[in-house]
C-alpha cells in the first residue's frame, strides 16, 4: 500500500507541478488516501530527495524534479527499498534463481521506464475516454 499511495501522491504533485506546493489535505482528498498514512509517506519521500516541503499557510509539498525525470522505480524503492525477488540462498536452486532473477529485472525495467509524466499522460487519456463515452 505504501508504494501505491506513494505513486498516487507523486502523481498528484506532478499534476500540480507548475502551481506551487500542494497541501497534504488536498492530496489526500484528491487521491482518496488516508491523511495519516500520507503524512508518513511524504516524509519518506522528502528524506529520499523526491519532494520538498514549505511550511505555512501557503505551504505544502512539491516535486524536486520535473515529472519527466522521476521514475516509478525511484518512488517504489524510496518507499519499499530495493526491488529484490532473489537472495543468495536461492542460488542453491539455480533454476528458481534464474527465473526470479529474470522477473526481477523485468519489473525494474518496467518501473524505470515509467515516469510521472507518463502517468499524467495516461491519466488524461483515460479522462478523455470517459468524456467521449458519456
Amino acid at each position: 500500500m505504501r508504494a501505491q499511495y506513494g505513486l498516487q501522491a507523486m502523481l498528484e504533485l506532478a499534476l500540480r507541478y507548475s502551481g506551487g506546493p500542494a497541501q497534504i489535505a488536498d492530496i489526500a482528498r484528491s487521491q482518496k488516501v488516508p491523511i495519516r498514512f500520507l503524512e508518513q509517506i511524504l516524509l519518506v519521500l522528502k528524506r529520499s530527495g523526491l519532494v520538498s516541503s514549505v511550511r505555512g499557510k501557503e505551504g505544502g509539498y512539491s516535486l524536486v524534479r520535473h515529472p519527466s525525470e522521476v521514475s516509478a522505480l525511484e518512488i517504489v524503492e524510496a518507499l519499499e527499498g530495493p526491488v529484490e525477488l532473489t537472495s543468495r540462498k536461492m542460488k542453491k536452486a539455480a533454476v528458481v534463481f534464474e527465473v526470479f532473477s529474470r522477473v526481477e529485472e523485468k519489473i525494474k525495467k518496467e518501473l524505470s521506464d515509467v515516469t510521472l509524466e507518463d502517468l499524467i499522460f495516461r491519466k488524461r487519456q483515460k479522462e478523455r475516454a470517459y468524456i467521449y463515452n458519456i
